[in-house]
C-alpha cells in the first residue's frame, strides 16, 4: 500500500476518505517524534496496514536521525514486540 506523507503524518485515502493513518508530530525541538495515533478503517484491518505505517515511520526516523516516543496503544505494543524499534525509542 502506498502512503501519502505530510510532516508528522502518513496516510492512505480511498476516494478522498482517509482509511489508514499514523500521526507522529515532532516534539522536543524536533529531535523526537511522538507516535500519538494509529488508525486503520475496520474494512482494512487484519492486513498488516498499521504495521506498514509504523515501519515507514521507523524508516523515516532512522533517515532523519530522530528518536521515537510510542504514545498510542498500537505503537507501544509494537515497540515492546520489535527489538529493532526499541533502539529508536526515546527515554524520558
Amino acid at each position: 500500500m502506498n502512503f501519502t506523507y505530510e510532516p508528522g503524518r502518513l496516510f492512505h485515502e480511498t476516494d478522498g476518505i482517509v482509511d489508514a493513518e499514523i500521526l507522529f508530530p515532532a516534539i522536543l525541538g524536533g529531535k523526537v517524534w511522538s507516535i500519538d495515533h494509529t488508525y486503520v478503517d475496520p474494512s482494512l484491518r487484519g492486513q498488516g496496514i498499521a504495521g506498514q505505517l509504523l515501519a515507514e515511520v521507523v524508516n523515516r526516523a532512522k533517515e532523519a536521525d530522530v528518536q521515537l516516543k510510542p504514545v498510542c496503544t498500537y505503537a507501544r505494543q509494537a515497540f515492546f514486540r520489535h527489538e529493532e524499534y526499541q533502539k529508536l525509542a526515546y527515554k524520558d
